[in-house]
């Protein structure tokens, strides 16, 4: 249950800013996530997507809007039906769909999450990536299946830091797809 969303650099960099984004990440992340919702195994699962950058959760919003599965207005975001809530087998309601940082997600679980690693320089910077404690948040929420979408490219430059060793094992042990295919 270990998959990789391959989101190379030559589809689009990071943006630069005090917060990151990465638009292609966050599109084929979400073509994805609607893929998997929409298919007949998925309509029973929740669904989790974390970032490490607030910004790139803006832009996930974004690509969610521009999806058909959030609307958005100055003063709210709804995740509308059917990707907003569904029935459990005892008969209680389960959160269908959430999206927000890693901070947001500590204690909670979802049958699949999405991880945005957003980073993807020529530097060989991984910011907030190399926080043990948040990359362990990070991919420890799924009960199912962990996707990672981000530049595999990133996890084989020379100054790749040992901090992203648990990228690294699990970008091995994935299944690997490509964005240019979703």
């Amino acid at each position: 249950p270990a998959a990789w969303l391959s989101v190379p650099r030559s589809l689009g960099e990071e943006r630069k800013g005090q917060s990151k984004s990465r638009p292609e990440e966050a599109q084929a992340l979400v073509a994805e996530l609607k893929r998997l919702m929409d298919s007949p195994d998925g309509r029973d699962l929740t669904f989790g997507v974390i970032s490490f950058y607030k910004e790139q959760v803006n832009t996930i919003k974004n690509a969610l809007v521009d999806a058909g599965i959030v609307v958005s207005t100055e003063e709210s975001t709804e995740i509308v039906e059917p990707y907003r809530e569904l029935m459990l087998p005892n008969g209680r309601f389960a959160e269908r769909l959430r999206f927000g940082t890693v901070d947001a997600f500590q204690g909670m679980e979802f049958d699949v999450v999405f991880l945005s690693m957003v980073r993807s320089n020529t530097r060989g910077s991984f910011g907030h990536v190399t926080s043990p404690n948040r990359l362990c948040v990070a991919m420890s929420r799924q009960k199912r299946l962990l996707i990672v979408a981000g530049d595999d490219g990133m996890l084989r430059t020379p100054g790749a830091p040992q901090g992203i060793i648990p990228l690294v094992e699990f970008h091995r042990l994935s299944e690997v797809r490509s964005a240019a295919r979703v």
